[in-house]
């Protein structure tokens, strides 16, 4: 009786230890939403009071002639304000450098893009529901294109629909994209001063290790200047791998996507566009989470 009650004793005194290590910080810190692709998003969003830290750069290369390189750095901070309702502010620039490319002047310099800032609402838990589903709206004020580092003074409103469905205990993840812009103020960079645009993407990826994730990305956008369906611009389709590492506090994302089908009005008859497109787009981001 004396051995059983010692016994007993030991593990109530460890249970009891156990529950004060759990009290005092013992949990593992929350995990912020990563991003596991470069182009397509996730449902899922931060938790309250926790704040994440973004840098986004994209190479945009290859015309139909010439020699061409566009740079875009988004600096971003995103803050949770609930569980399910989180933030961000982004500083955008932009290093165009491009000699012989058809209808845009040969330039080499670095240009201020503007401000953006993102809402987005979750509505379902990847990880709790049968899927993830939020809403998203971004907007944004943006002083330079990206297509030639242009003066213009665009003010933009893009809403959002984002799916998410894990499968496999959360080894293998889709995410769908779905959405709207209207902008304002391109010209003088463009002939017309007002757009709206349809773009998506769409996302799978496999967890083929602790931490790492590999799939498939691609997105796809379509452009009518005046807001009017019946004045076609452009439209475009991208594709490619991707490749995302994550630890507690800090992940890598990088992906590579090449420009599988395109259409321009008054283009020669080809399956890619170069107006304001180019032929590969690499993407990486890197995020800490606090």
């Amino acid at each position: 009786m004396k051995r059983s009650f010692s016994i007993l004793s030991l593990l109530t005194q460890g249970t009891g230890l156990l529950a004060l290590a759990l009290a005092l910080g013992g949990n593992p810190p929350a995990r912020a939403d990563e991003n596991l692709f470069g182009f397509v998003r996730g449902a899922e969003t931060l938790p309250k009071g926790h704040y994440d830290v973004y840098q986004t750069v994209t190479l945009r290369t290859g015309k139909d002639v010439g020699v061409y390189r566009g740079w875009d750095s988004d600096t971003e901070v995103e803050y949770g304000f609930t569980d399910k309702l989180q933030g961000s502010l982004s500083l955008v620039n932009r290093y165009i450098y491009n000699r012989g490319v058809e209808e845009l002047d040969d330039t080499n310099h670095l240009t201020f893009g503007g401000f953006e800032g993102t809402t987005k609402y979750r509505i379902l838990s990847p990880f709790k529901d049968p899927f993830g589903l939020a809403v998203r709206l971004e907007t944004g004020w943006l002083l330079h294109d990206e297509v030639a580092g242009l003066l213009e003074h665009e003010i933009y409103v893009a809403p959002e629909i984002i799916v998410q469905k894990n499968f496999l205990d959360d080894t293998l993840i889709t995410e769908l994209n779905f959405g709207g812009e209207w902008a304002w103020g391109k010209d003088p960079a463009e002939q017309y001063y007002k757009e709206f645009s349809l773009q998506g993407g769409v996302g799978v990826t496999y967890r083929i290790a602790p931490k790492w994730f590999v799939g498939l990305e691609g997105h796809a956008r379509g452009e009518w200047p005046l807001f009017n369906f019946n004045l076609f611009e452009h439209s475009v389709v991208y594709a490619g791998p991707a490749i995302h590492y994550a630890t507690e506090r800090w992940w890598v994302t990088l992906s590579y996507n090449y420009q599988i089908y395109g259409h321009g009005i008054d283009e020669l008859p080809r399956t890619q566009t170069f107006a304001e497109e180019t032929r590969h787009e690499i993407r990486f981001k890197v995020g800490f989470n606090f």
